[in-house]
């Protein structure tokens, strides 16, 4: 059965509001409300120099961390050696930022002790590698949450269509891949097991060309891009080391 990409964009995104950028390769365009627009109203910002890296960064997202479904696309310096964010309300946000070789990420998924245990794990996988067949490889890159009924738990995942993709114009492309980078949300619903809440939020789709690195991003995290307090000021994070960086699925 043929897919149409932008049919199913409107599935896999969990608010109304989501958009993607135009596909690169093929020109396929998207929805243009992924990203909350900055409020010209709001004074708040972050700032930072990037270093210790072995490809420059493309793309900067901050997220807010107490409601997700906003997240502001920042710019990025042609040498991607700074990040900017304007017009950012007052919130704790999280960053992500993607290379061409691989992406960091500072979320922070829990504000209680990560208590999920090995079952739990393994559960929370199973619901979501059955989820949005579109994407045939899925991997998660960090889960944080609590154990229980009515517990809660939080992943940065990644997903790959590697089989063909069709267009819109009903044209197969087998020289292209898709990749979505995504927040995930769950809740232990007793019996039920774990099961999809909010299902996701995603930070940012890719069309993958020819010329790009195949399959799975590596994935990088690094602390000190989370858990950031804007209030009314230009915050000033200094250097960021990316070498820094840590990868919890140990690639």
């Amino acid at each position: 059965m043929r897919l149409m990409w932008l049919t199913v964009l409107a599935f896999t995104l969990l608010l109304p509001i989501p958009a993607l950028m135009a596909g690169k390769v093929t020109g396929t365009q998207q929805s243009s409300r992924l990203y909350t627009k900055s409020d010209p109203a709001a004074s708040g910002g972050i700032h930072a120099k990037l270093v210790a890296f072995a490809n420059p960064v493309k793309q900067v997202f901050a997220i807010d961390n107490g409601n997700p479904k906003l997240i502001y696309q920042g710019t990025v310096t042609e040498d991607g050696k700074e990040i900017q964010f304007t017009g950012l309300p007052v919130a704790i946000y999280d960053l992500v930022l993607v290379a061409s070789d691989r992406f960091y990420e500072g979320c922070r998924l829990t504000r209680d002790p990560d208590t999920l245990t090995d079952r739990d794990r393994t559960n929370i996988a199973f619901t979501i590698n059955k989820s949005v067949p579109f994407f045939n490889i899925k991997k998660i890159h960090r889960c944080e949450g609590t154990t229980g009924r009515n517990g809660k738990a939080r992943c940065v995942l990644q997903e790959m269509r590697t089989k063909p993709v069709t267009l819109q114009d009903a044209t197969t492309r087998t020289d292209i891949q898709v990749r979505s980078i995504k927040l995930a949300f769950l809740d232990d619903v007793g019996d039920i097991g774990w099961q999809m809440g909010r299902e996701t939020r995603e930070i940012v789709r890719t069309e993958v060309g020819p010329q790009d690195l195949k399959g799975l991003l590596p994935h990088c995290y690094l602390p000190v891009l989370g858990g950031i307090r804007v209030v009314d000021t230009d915050k000033d994070l200094g250097e960021l080391n990316l070498m820094n960086g840590i990868s919890a699925s140990k690639e």
